[in-house]
């Protein structure tokens, strides 16, 4: 038996999404300069997002799509068990290839990353804006805890084929 059941940490994920989206409608500094994000980013060697002193149009898109991600899996998470734990077994995987992929390129392409360019005289690229430590805190966070929604899922499932296969064996056996 899990401590915290599989529903609670969606819900509780998407009630995040929700809060950072409103930190990002009305105070995206205070995001950017939190503990983590700036350990991370030291730890890797990734620049720092300064471009959010203030709200702009920027923070308000990250902001909207947040709220509808959260919204939306707020939704996910309110379905039948049974429905919502084969939504949520096809859906987790795809979020964790991409996370997973958003994380190994921060990492791999950084500037001494192991495919970066190591040279100070390079051309900029459109994938430096995602280089950062914010977008990497966010994406190591979101995999960690999406893994773990993916693990959870699994035992889950397992309980419901156990209970299906006992109900199934009991009716057999009233045969």
């Amino acid at each position: 038996m899990a401590l915290f059941s599989v529903f609670t940490i969606i819900r509780a994920i998407s009630l995040f999404h929700i809060t950072l989206a409103y930190f990002f409608l009305t105070a995206p500094r205070m995001i950017a300069d939190q503990n983590m994000v700036y350990v991370l980013g030291e730890a890797l060697r990734l620049p720092h997002v300064t471009s959010l002193d203030k709200p702009n149009d920027a923070s308000a898109f990250i902001a909207v799509l947040l709220a509808f991600l959260g919204i939306a899996d707020l939704t996910g998470a309110s379905l039948n068990e049974q429905i919502a734990v084969d939504y949520w077994l096809s859906n987790v995987p795809v979020r964790l290839t991409f996370l997973f992929g958003l994380s190994g390129y921060i990492y791999l392409f950084k500037d001494d990353g192991v495919f970066g360019s190591k040279s100070l005289l390079r051309r900029a690229s459109a994938g430096d804006n995602v280089r950062n430590s914010l977008v990497f805190a966010w994406a190591f966070v979101e995999t960690a805890t999406w893994f773990w929604i993916f693990t959870s899922l699994r035992e889950e499932k397992r309980e419901q084929m156990r209970r299906m296969q006992e109900r199934l064996q009991a009716e057999q056996d009233r045969l």
